[in-house]
């Protein structure tokens, strides 16, 4: 096991940077990916030096091929998912909870409890698959984090999530996502933009002309929310 590495709860967590830092900020990787996967986040963002960073293992152990393995936080129906990209469109997640989504919320949620570190002073943040666990707690947790990031996510359960963030305006976010993202639909990531602005919170859209990934604009926001999230600390 890498050395720093931590079991908190029932996960398995990178931990990364200042133990003693002010903000924590904890990224959930996308599907098939791991807890290396986000890594150099640590590294690339120069705010991001004075701060925790912590990246989870997902909970599910996945098939890459040619016995690769990777993980996820929950299934994922490929045949579904090539078909709609296929077809030139996506999956809709808008009205649905996937199966196993409550269960690696759970896990997450475990893993929090158990860093016992006040949420006002967590950063929830993820790219795809992990930008949709990220939502989903910073919006339904019990308090509000300090911040939401999430990069090439999408809308999930809208009526859940509407309620949600009506309590959560005080949450500034930094959401990104690609024009061309051939998994998961940019209309939706608007629609969850506008779904969060609805409720009242401040962040910053990132629409930029790519496919999944995280744009370099997107990077400069999450830094520079990290900065004023730090300069806002109490001694």
């Amino acid at each position: 096991m890498h050395p720093n590495m931590l079991r908190l709860g029932p996960l398995d967590v990178l931990s990364m940077g200042r133990a003693d830092a002010w903000i924590t900020v904890v990224m959930f990787h996308g599907y098939g990916a791991d807890a290396f996967d986000l890594l150099p986040l640590s590294q690339e963002l120069t705010n991001g030096r004075r701060v925790r960073w912590l990246f989870p293992q997902g909970v599910l152990e996945v098939p890459l091929g040619f016995h690769m393995m990777g993980r996820a936080w929950f299934p994922i129906d490929i045949d579904a998912l090539n078909q709609a990209m296929a077809q030139g469109g996506h999956r809709d997640f808008a009205r649905e909870r996937p199966p196993g989504m409550n269960e690696a919320c759970m896990a997450a949620r475990a893993m929090l409890d158990e860093l016992n570190i006040p949420m006002g002073r967590i950063v929830l943040g993820g790219f795809s698959q992990g930008a949709m666990i990220a939502t989903e707690l910073a919006l339904t947790g019990q308090e509000a984090p300090a911040g939401l990031v999430a990069f090439s996510g999408t809308l999930m359960d809208a009526p859940s999530w509407r309620r949600a963030a009506e309590k959560r305006s005080s949450v500034p976010y930094v959401q990104s996502h690609g024009r061309m993202d051939p998994i998961l639909s940019f209309t939706a990531a608007e629609s969850l933009n506008q779904l969060l602005r609805s409720a009242g919170l401040q962040g910053s859209w990132i629409p930029f002309d790519g496919g999944h990934e995280i744009p370099r604009a997107a990077l400069v926001q999450v830094d520079q929310l990290i900065a004023k999230l730090d300069c806002n600390k109490k001694d």
